[in-house]
């Protein structure tokens, strides 16, 4: 095969990673041409242009960092946006890719050409917008392969709000907000309970503003991003341990029986066990010291939602609603906000979302009795100044021809339709608990294996989506370890035991088998060998299991380890006897659907 030549659609991590990747992949028999058309003048997609004072990743770095490219040891576990931005720009340099990078080139078509009469299969056609000034005029980039990097996070979503014109004051999506001057003295609204609402909601806290209200329709599941500040009868824990980092490879994603991971099980048996140790700690199996904004329990749990690590603003909504358990208090248990947080007076005011704003800019909203937070604030009158939108993003793919699927349509590992293996949609899942990023390499890797001829289009159906109903907004969530793992499977990336063991020793198995799903350990072997993932591995991410120390190690590791490893075993048996049927081979219809249905290839 020769004459490949792609156009990635987008300068942010995914595109970054899928330049790399296919550079990487280029032979002298089978040469890769491929650059990125990015429409800003700098690289850093959302990262850099949506990104505002005091933002952080809530993905840890060692979860975050490329396979190859990590961040100094001595880095803090969670890095700002502007140092994540720098460390792009590293990644660029260090792997030699600006030459490949066209800033300021906005994609405005993508559509197909004639086979008969061209010898490619596409034409991009954008303006370069460098010079605003100048008349933009239209040139083309004739290529085999799309790989659509723009990303989640670029068109605002703004649900319409009946009055909201009556609001006198500023009304603006998150993705507009920048400093805490934008929320000082003012009486602030915000819309929606997502990171970046509780990021806002802390932010205007700490802007003195005159009044904070937080609306939402259904609620969240609040975690904090590092696992520390408990009073555990009466003697306080320490530890500064990332929560991305604590779920094990063995047995929960490695060599786990299809039918164990189609029933969920290990989803259910951790929320099962998650919230009862949460109740045992903080009084409350709604979030981590989550006492108002509960999900209902049909939607309570890692098989449902994504994990809301922006914790900082909990202390203020808890403080109307935080009631201390008798029991827990004579135990000595409990959650210890930051000390400036807790002698606070300060609250953030939570209700349902608006169905409307009056006249008066008073805010309507929705009833619901069943909600303490409504019950209260229902006869005050909330007249905000500042109503700011953290209703996250839409999808929107009108630049693409409608000959071509969007990445809702795709039904093979959400990231190519079955019949156009050419389009890649590059980082358009969502974690419940994970990173964008390190997803996008490994699908970057996936497509690569995928056009290259070294595997083939998977039929097996997948087990890795979030469950999600027809009325959730957001149907593209996946459980981060789950899909990692399937993705590694399908290009042949997922190390065995015995081979991880004669290949790297017993250091680099231990650490596969206690870690997380990094990105590293799906380059130790197969297509995608890497040098650098065996040290790394070794050093690095060894001491992300180091940290948990012996306590941890036994309680999140072992323990799981061997339950599900009974669990697995007794489903390999039943398998064995006939109890378990063999699964057809299907092309999922996966789209973006959380709940998936199946069709068969004919």
């Amino acid at each position: 095969m020769t004459g490949i030549k792609i156009a990635i659609i987008g300068g942010g991590p995914g595109g970054l990673a899928t330049l790399k990747t296919l550079r990487e992949a280029s032979t002298p028999e089978t040469p890769i041409e491929a650059c990125i058309f990015e429409a800003e003048q700098n690289i850093g997609g959302t990262f850099k242009y949506r990104s505002y004072d005091n933002a952080e990743l809530v993905s840890s770095k060692q979860l975050t960092a490329f396979s190859d490219h990590r961040f100094p040891l001595d880095s803090p576990d969670h890095i700002s946006l502007p140092q994540y931005v720098d460390y792009l720009q590293s990644y660029i340099d260090r792997f030699h890719l600006a030459p490949y990078i066209k800033l300021g080139h906005r994609v405005v078509d993508i559509s197909p050409l004639d086979p008969s009469a061209h010898k490619w299969k596409h034409r991009v056609t954008f303006t370069k917008t460098d010079n605003p000034m100048q008349e933009r005029e239209h040139e083309s980039y004739d290529c085999s392969h799309i790989a659509n990097a723009t990303g989640l996070h670029v068109t605002p979503n703004l649900p319409r709000i009946p009055g909201i014109e009556h609001i006198v004051g500023d009304v603006f999506h998150s993705s507009h907000y920048k400093h805490r001057s934008q929320l000082a003295n003012r009486r602030v609204l915000i819309l929606g309970c997502g990171e970046t609402a509780m990021d806002i909601a802390y932010e205007a806290i700490k802007a003195n503003a005159q009044t904070v209200t937080m609306c939402f329709r259904t609620g969240f599941l609040s975690f904090p991003k590092v696992l520390n500040r408990f009073q555990v009868f009466g003697k306080t824990t320490g530890g500064s341990l990332p929560i991305d980092g604590l779920i094990t490879n063995l047995f929960e994603t490695a060599y786990v029986h299809r039918a164990i991971a189609k029933s969920r099980l290990r989803w259910f048996v951790s929320d099962f066990v998650i919230k009862r140790v949460m109740w045992f700690l903080t009084g409350t199996q709604a979030g981590c010291n989550q006492h108002v904004g509960a999900l209902p329990n049909e939607r309570l749990g890692r098989a449902y939602v994504f994990l809301n690590k922006s914790h900082k603003a909990m202390p203020y909504l808890n403080r109307p609603y935080k009631e201390r358990d008798p029991i827990l208090e004579f135990m000595g248990n409990k959650y210890l906000d930051p000390p400036e947080d807790a002698n606070s007076d300060r609250w953030v005011d939570t209700c349902t979302f608006p169905s409307s704003v009056d006249q008066d800019g008073k805010i309507i909203f929705e009833p619901r009795p069943n909600r303490k937070d409504w019950r209260r604030l229902k006869d005050k009158d909330i007249k905000p100044d500042c109503v700011v939108y953290c209703t996250g993003y839409k999808q929107d793919f009108n630049w693409i021809s409608p000959s071509y699927p969007t990445a809702d349509q795709t039904n093979i590992r959400n990231i190519v339709k079955h019949d156009h293996p050419s389009i890649a949609f590059i980082g358009f899942v969502r974690p419940g608990v994970g990173a964008i990023p390190p997803i996008a390499e490994q699908q970057a890797m996936w497509w690569t294996a995928l056009i290259l001829n070294k595997m083939t289009i998977p039929t097996d159906p997948p087990h890795y989506h979030l469950l999600a109903t027809k009325t959730s907004r957001i149907k593209y969530g996946v459980d981060y370890s789950a899909y990692m793992s399937t993705l590694a499977r399908d290009f042949g990336g997922a190390p065995g035991l015995l081979e991880l063991w004669r290949e790297h020793g017993w250091r680099v198995l231990l650490a596969y088998c206690f870690g997380a799903s990094f990105v590293s350990f799906y380059r130790l072997v197969g297509p995608f060998r890497s040098a650098e993932a065996p040290e790394i591995a070794k050093t690095e991410l060894m001491m992300t299991i180091k940290r948990r120390g012996i306590a941890g190690n036994f309680f999140f590791g072992v323990v799981p380890m061997a339950f599900y490893g009974v669990v697995n075993f007794i489903a390999y048996l039943l398998e064995l006897i006939g109890m378990i049927p063999p699964e057809e081979n299907v092309v999922t219809m996966e789209g973006n659907a959380g709940i998936q249905k199946s069709q068969q290839i004919r």
